[in-house]
């Protein structure tokens, strides 16, 4: 009889073992939603992460790419999953913050359909010029703009991209005007800045830095909060007294809403293991992302922050995709 007891006792321990690892170690593998097609910028930065992951979370974790409407059809999937840890969405400001708050009804609420992960990292923009332009600097750039109003224009990536975005928010602040001139994506819009058809544009620090280095480029600020590693020489837009005028671009991973805490907590810190990692770190420098590691409730604020900031903007500048 005590045999039997001891038995019955040492099953129900080891179940309730089994019980707790599996609540905090939810089985199957991760799916790790990206919103864009393979290939991107936004994709490679997620098979980073991902194929560190595995090792931490004794999970396989698996790039699964939905692409479509902008990365919202991704962000959509996730926000339809299962609370389980097992559902992550690798995305950036664009389909989060930016693509709901330009639309009259957002497919999504970051703060409300999302559980926040960890911040991955920034991604730095400058205020560029052709080389061969008259404008030499952010104040000849708003007296050029001042002595021949809707002369000048600028290039994005598109309607409501995030350098769509960040050019509306300079033209509020300098009190300027200028034609919005919307490309299909980074390339077409580079192209058209190094041909001269237009006068200028917010590129990303990795995209616009070989034409600034090569001389096709002049950079002339950038909205960071602070100078960029590799343009110590241009001067913030804080600096040159648009002192709320900071504005990047950043990554983030994300799960469905209503996740419990501890795993929230397990996934945050192997997320930022992975950025502590001196050759991840090292890749996504050298696609223009400055890693930030950083707590889950950290990440939360700051989506908050930006979801508050673009959303003026895009009331202030009228700016929708409906």
């Amino acid at each position: 009889m005590n045999m039997l007891l001891r038995l019955v006792f040492l099953c129900a321990g080891a179940l309730c073992a089994i019980q707790a690892g599996a609540a905090g170690n939810p089985a199957g593998p991760i799916r790790l939603v990206v919103g864009f097609p393979p290939g991107g910028g936004t994709d490679g930065a997620a098979r980073i992460i991902a194929e560190k992951l595995p090792a931490l979370l004794d999970q396989p974790t698996i790039v699964e790419n939905r692409g479509g409407a902008g990365g919202t059809l991704g962000a959509l999937n996730v926000t339809r999953s299962a609370p389980d840890g097992n559902t992550l969405f690798f995305g950036t400001s664009a389909e989060l913050i930016i693509n709901p708050v330009t639309r009259k009804t957002a497919p999504y609420d970051v703060l409300k359909q999302f559980t926040p992960i960890g911040e991955v990292g920034s991604v730095s923009f400058v205020l560029v010029v052709p080389a061969s332009s008259p404008i030499t600097s952010v104040p000849s750039l708003i007296a050029r703009a001042k002595a021949h109003p809707d002369r000048l224009n600028f290039s994005s990536f598109g309607i409501g991209s995030t350098n769509h975005m960040i050019g509306a928010l300079f033209l509020s602040r300098t009190g300027i005007s200028a034609t919005h001139i919307p490309y299909q994506g980074s390339a077409p819009a580079m192209s058209a800045l190094l041909a001269n058809e237009v006068d200028f544009t917010f590129e990303t620090a990795a995209v616009a830095l070989p034409h600034i280095k090569s001389g096709k480029l002049r950079a002339l600020a950038t909205p960071s909060p602070a100078r960029l590693r590799d343009l110590p020489d241009t001067p913030t837009l804080r600096e040159l007294g648009f002192q709320d005028m900071a504005a990047e671009g950043w990554m983030g991973v994300l799960a469905p809403a209503n996740v419990a805490p501890d795993v929230v907590q397990r996934l945050n810190a192997a997320l930022n293991t992975v950025l502590r990692m001196p050759d991840v770190r090292e890749k996504l420098t050298a696609r223009g992302v400055e890693v930030s590691p950083g707590s889950a409730s950290q990440f939360r604020d700051m989506l908050a922050a930006e979801q508050g900031k673009w959303r003026r903007v895009a009331q202030e500048s009228g700016i929708s995709l409906d």
